[in-house]
C-alpha cells in the first residue's frame, strides 16, 4: 500500500515488496537496486553505503559513522528531499539521507 503524507514523500508498508521496490528505485535509480535469493532488497550508493530492505519489513542500512537495523511500521520515502525515513507507531524515526 502506498500514501502520498502531507509532510512530503510516499508511505508504504515495508512488506508490500512491489512497493518498496518501485520507491528504493526511484530513490536509489534502478541499477542501484538489487534483490538477494532471499527477496531481500538492497540499494547500493557508491562503496560505502546500502540500504536493504527484507520482505519480512526488516530494514538494514551502512553508511559511515552512523547505521540502523529494525523493523519499522513503515517505510516513507522522500524523494524530493534525498531521505528515506524508517517511522515506527511509538513516534521514532530513523533517517537514512541519500549520500
Amino acid at each position: 500500500m502506498r500514501q502520498r503524507i502531507s509532510d512530503g514523500g510516499i508511505s508504504v508498508d515495508p512488506t508490500d515488496r512491489a512497493a518498496v521496490r518501485d520507491q528504493l528505485e526511484q530513490f536509489a535509480g534502478p541499477e542501484a537496486v538489487t534483490e538477494a535469493d532471499d527477496g531481500t532488497l538492497r540499494a547500493d550508493f557508491g562503496s560505502r553505503a546500502h540500504v536493504a530492505i527484507a520482505p519480512d519489513g526488516t530494514v538494514d542500512t551502512g553508511m559511515p559513522l552512523h547505521s540502523f537495523a529494525g523493523t519499522p511500521d513503515r517505510l516513507v520515502f522522500d524523494n524530493d528531499n534525498g531521505e528515506l525515513r524508517a517511522e515506527f507507531d511509538d513516534d521514532s524515526v530513523y533517517v537514512f539521507r541519500h549520500p
